[in-house]
């Protein structure tokens, strides 16, 4: 296996299942405030392209595309993490 990817359960939707990034919530903590902590501890995020942002070296993607009817952002992205993709290339 060289990946593995999580997607969020869903607008309403409940899970059981916690995905950490250190020690913030991927899925439940808006995006803009998940990225500024990566960045706190030293790791770059490539934001180069928005709805698909990277970690290289951490072996983390992340997906903020969704085909729901969910509240954006400013620049129309969903607020939080839709997906993350642990193993990923850098």
């Amino acid at each position: 296996m060289t990946a593995i990817e999580l997607w969020w359960p869903g607008a309403g939707r409940v899970s059981s299942t916690r995905v950490l990034l250190d020690e913030d919530e991927v899925f439940t903590t808006p995006a803009q405030e998940l990225f500024a902590r990566a960045v706190g501890r030293g790791w770059r995020v490539d934001m180069s392209q928005p709805e698909y942002p990277v970690i290289p070296g951490v072996s983390l993607a992340f997906t903020r595309q969704t085909s729901r009817d969910i509240e954006g952002d400013a620049d129309g992205l969903p607020r939080c993490v839709t997906s993350v993709l642990v193993g990923a290339k850098d």
